[in-house]
Parts: C-alpha cells; sequence; structure tokens
C-alpha cells in the first residue's frame, strides 16, 4: 500500500514546464543543413498528459541503463495532488529509492514524459553522421495508457544549439535543443542532487563543533553580552577568537560537493571510504539549522570523500574548498590571551610572587556601575595610572602554543581573579624551559608562555 501523499504544490505540471521552457533556446541554422521542411517554430514530438506517465527507461551508449517511474498522485481530473516519497520528487529510480534527483534532472524527465519540443525536421540524413546509428541514449517511455514511445539521441548539431534524436515510428530526424541532449545522455550518478552552499552566516551561529582532531573534540558556543562572545567549552574551558571562528562558520557554509559517489548503508560502506571515523566540521544556529558534514579518506585528484546530509549518500569535496578548516584546532580557534578579565568586570586579583603575596582590588558603588570609585593595593588606595600600570602586564599575558600534555616546574607566579559575579579564574604559571613558561587556567588550560612577558610583568610590580 503506498504511503500517503506529501503535499507537493511546486511540482505543478505547468510551472515545472516554464521551467524548463526558460532554458531553451532557439538554435541557429546550420550551414550544412537541408532545407527544412516544417516551420521553425517550436513544434512537440507526441504529447501525453503528465498523469498517464508511468515509467522511462533510459540506456546509455556505455551499456548503463536505469529507469525511473512516476511517484506523483492525481485526481479523478488528472490533477496533481503531490508525490509519494520522503525526497519530495516527483519521479523515483527503480532499485534506488533513496536516489535523490537534481532538480533539473528530474525536471527534464517529467518534459520528456509529457512532450519534447522540436525546432526542424528532416528527412534522408545520414544516421551515421547524425549519431544515431550508434546513439549516445535511448529512451523508451512507457504509459499507463499502453502506449509506448522509443527516441534515441545522437551528436550536438555543429553549432552546439541543438542535438538529432529519432523517434521510432518516424523516419524523420529532429532538432531537439540542446538542453535534452545535455541532461539526457549523463550517467544515473551525475543525476544525482549536490548539496550547495547554505544559505547562513556567521551572525546567527550558535556553536560549532570539530571532532576526529588531535585534542579528541572541539565545542564552542556563543554568549551575547560578553567582551569575547564565543567560548571554548571543550575540551576546556576558555575563551574562543571571534575571528578565526568566524572564518570556520564561514567556510563551513560555503562548502559545495563537487560530484555524487555513492550510497552506503552500513560501517562497511562508511569505512571504504574512511567515513566510519571522520573529522566533523559542525555548525549549529539560531533557527534550527545545522551543518554536519563528515570528511573521509583522500579520494585522489584533490578530493576528500565527504558526507554533507544524515543519508548515506557519499560525494567528493575539493581539498581547495576545504582550506579553511586545514589546520582547525584548538591552537586555531582559542583566544590568544590566557585569562582576559577586563577591568569593568574585576573585583580583585591575588598575585602570589615567590617572596611575597598582594592584591590588587577595586571598589564599586553599585553593582551596574561602570567606573571604580577607588583602587586599592594591599588594602591601601592608589591611583588609577598605577593600577592600570600593574594590571595590564597579568591581564595582557599571551600564549604561544597549547601544551595540554606538559608538566609544571617549579612555580613562577599565580594569579587569582575574583570578577563582580563571584566568578573565579585562576592561573598558575611555572618553569617549563629556557624560553618558555607553563600557564595553567582553572577552565583545564595549558599553554606556553614566553618567559619574557613573565619578567616584564614581575619587573613592572617590582618597580611599582
Amino acid at each position: 500500500m503506498r504511503r500517503s501523499l506529501i503535499l507537493c504544490w511546486m511540482l505543478v505540471a505547468a510551472l515545472l514546464l516554464l521551467a524548463v521552457y526558460q532554458q531553451l533556446q532557439l538554435p541557429g541554422t546550420a550551414a550544412d543543413m537541408p532545407a527544412a521542411t516544417d516551420a521553425p517554430a517550436y513544434q512537440m514530438l507526441y504529447t501525453h498528459p503528465q498523469s498517464d506517465f508511468d515509467t522511462m527507461t533510459i540506456t546509455l551508449a556505455s551499456g548503463e541503463s536505469y529507469t525511473v517511474r512516476s511517484d506523483m498522485g492525481f485526481d479523478e481530473n488528472g490533477n496533481l495532488l503531490g508525490v509519494y516519497n520522503h525526497l519530495g520528487q516527483p519521479l523515483i529510480v527503480e532499485g534506488h529509492e533513496d536516489f535523490a534527483l537534481a532538480t533539473v534532472s528530474y525536471q527534464m524527465m517529467l518534459l520528456t514524459a509529457q512532450n519534447v519540443p522540436y525546432t526542424a525536421s528532416y528527412a534522408g540524413l545520414d544516421q551515421n553522421a547524425c549519431g544515431l546509428a550508434s546513439p549516445l541514449a535511448r529512451i523508451r517511455l512507457r504509459y499507463h495508457s499502453g502506449e509506448e514511445v522509443e527516441l534515441s539521441i545522437g551528436n550536438l548539431t555543429s553549432s552546439g544549439e541543438s542535438c538529432y534524436v529519432a523517434m521510432s515510428g518516424s523516419d524523420l530526424t529532429y532538432l531537439v535543443p540542446y538542453d535534452f541532449h545535455q541532461v539526457m545522455t549523463r550517467p544515473l550518478s551525475d543525476h544525482h542532487r549536490l548539496p550547495g552552499a547554505l544559505g547562513l552566516d556567521a551572525s546567527s551561529a550558535v556553536q560549532i563543533a570539530v571532532t576526529g582532531i588531535p585534542e579528541g573534540q572541539l565545542i564552542a558556543t556563543y554568549h551575547d553580552g560578553q567582551l569575547l562572545h564565543w567560548q571554548i567549552d571543550a575540551p576546556l574551558s576558555h575563551a574562543g577568537s571571534t575571528a578565526q571562528i568566524e572564518a570556520f562558520i564561514t567556510g563551513l557554509c560555503a562548502l559545495e560537493a563537487d560530484a555524487y559517489v555513492d550510497t552506503v548503508s552500513d560501517a562497511a560502506g562508511l569505512a571504504k571510504y574512511g567515513l566510519d571515523q571522520p573529522r566533523r566540521l559542525i555548525a549549529a544556529f539560531s533557527g534550527g539549522t545545522i551543518r554536519d558534514i563528515h570528511l573521509g579518506s583522500d579520494a585522489g585528484d584533490g578530493m576528500v570523500y565527504a558526507r554533507m546530509d544524515s543519508t548515506g549518500d557519499v560525494y567528493l569535496i575539493s581539498r581547495s574548498r576545504l582550506v579553511f578548516a586545514e589546520n582547525i584546532g584548538l591552537d586555531t580557534l582559542l583566544d590568544r590571551f590566557v585569562a582576559l578579565v577586563p577591568m569593568n568586570t574585576l573585583q580583585a586579583v591575588d598575585i602570589a610572587l615567590p617572596d611575597a603575596t598582594h592584591t590588587l582590588s577595586l571598589t564599586w558603588e553599585s553593582e551596574d556601575a561602570t567606573e571604580p570609585i577607588d583602587y586599592k593595593l594591599d588594602g591601601e588606595s592608589i591611583a588609577r595610572e598605577q593600577f592600570t600600570a600593574l594590571y595590564s602586564p597579568m591581564v595582557g599575558l599571551q600564549f604561544d602554543q597549547t601544551a595540554l600534555s606538559a608538566a609544571p616546574g617549579e612555580a613562577l607566579l599565580g594569579l587569582r581573579y575574583t570578577q563582580r559575579s563571584g566568578e573565579q579564574i585562576t592561573v598558575v604559571l611555572s618553569a617549563y624551559d629556557h624560553h618558555y613558561a607553563l600557564a595553567q587556567t582553572s577552565g583545564g588550560g595549558s599553554f606556553l608562555v614566553r618567559l619574557e612577558y613573565i619578567d616584564q610583568f614581575l619587573t613592572t610590580f617590582k618597580e611599582d
């Protein structure tokens, strides 16, 4: 029993025919053509109602053959009600019912089922010269009424604007616009729908994720109202680089498939293309849209295997489209500040030096005040300029790279920031080597900071 109809009024026959006719172009007269026996205006090889169409079998010169059938529902008057399949398309490929046909493909197939326009017809043309003795494609149309139509597609004319077509039961050779040749001589794989660019941008993204990278899984979330809107949530908690994350989202939205490869249904099929353990590039948007690209093994010729939707369809994506994701990871998506705590969110910072401890603090008149009323060092009021000179080097510490597996050495400096919200952030800096100190944060981060930055802070603090 057929499934319930899915309403799909975009498939109304009149609209489909109009869309295709607008793409057709009148061919010029080839210099080697004899005088036409028909008027130059478009005429139809045949006319059948859309509701009468049953199946179309296309056999290519290569020997490949496939059949599409109508999956449309009509009322008793022949009016289109909708389609039966979950793909929302009017035709289904027999034996490959989940094959997603490209729009231009099923539009041309529907047009062919109803009528094929031609601009001229000729008697007595050399069938070899026209490519009809060994046609590029043979099309057999079957209708519910029992009628059948067989077409053969030959070569393009010398102008390239038309192709030669023969029809069973006729001795004439017809000129049909080149669009018919372009679409109907393709192998089945070339008729598959190719996922294209996503019509969204970074401004509507709310979360991203990257898997299959050395760090395991990276997740970042957008937070409105913060100085740095993007926050890395895993594998550590740290501010994200807005510029780098937005560039990643922009690149992800722009991805397009270059070709269809295969449809797989199990883990073994995925493993064939390296998609059983893929690298995944994910972005979620405020409207609920999710772009989840699975990248598999190298396909050669600058291509990589990929999945671009929730189906088992496998595509090729050019590596040139993936430049934005080549080195994606913590080192590219993290903000470079070790702990960026703006003064307008700060309550106090405790500083642990090797031989002393100090506290810088701010006094706020109210919770929503934007300027502090007092600046203090170890409980004593100091000038704003002195406070800034002490605070800027520590809050401005930047790292060169992550070092999640590094072991700390001798303690050099400890910082504990208490924010006005009550949240605390700690940073412990310890010896690492002759060039770097290791900075470990309460968010789980481990970063390499140049020793010269630590020395600069220590010198500034001692001078003041």
